[in-house]
């Protein structure tokens, strides 16, 4: 009888829980100009930063709007849509991007008025 052994290989990886979600990711900004105070909204997708689809589609943010280095005040806050309130960051034109669970978006141009 002849014995053949079987060796198994397995790799052990971790993973973390948002690893199978894409990072946040800005479609558009309206208006793409406002004074500070101004509330605009940010739509995109993957603003949750969340494996599974819950019903409810807003989520605890865990993360800010930033007009270039400063963040906005977040008003609503779900999946697809951030209402934001511009920060007083300075006039001039900025980059914003989403900053989700230490994920950044892509950037888009703002111009602070």
């Amino acid at each position: 009888m002849r014995c053949v052994h079987v060796i198994v290989l397995a790799a052990v990886a971790s993973c973390s829980a948002g690893d199978d979600v894409p990072a946040p990711l800005v479609g558009s900004v309206f208006p793409d100009h406002a004074a500070a105070g101004t509330v605009v909204e940010v739509r995109g997708d993957y603003f949750c930063q969340r494996a599974e689809e819950l019903e409810d589609p807003l989520c605890d943010p865990g993360g800010a709007v930033h007009f270039g280095a400063v963040p906005g005040i977040t008003v609503t806050w779900s999946e697809t849509l951030i209402q934001t309130e511009v920060p007083n960051a300075g006039a001039g034109h900025v980059s914003l991007t989403v900053i989700v669970s230490g994920r950044a978006s892509n950037a888009i141009g703002f111009t602070i008025e």
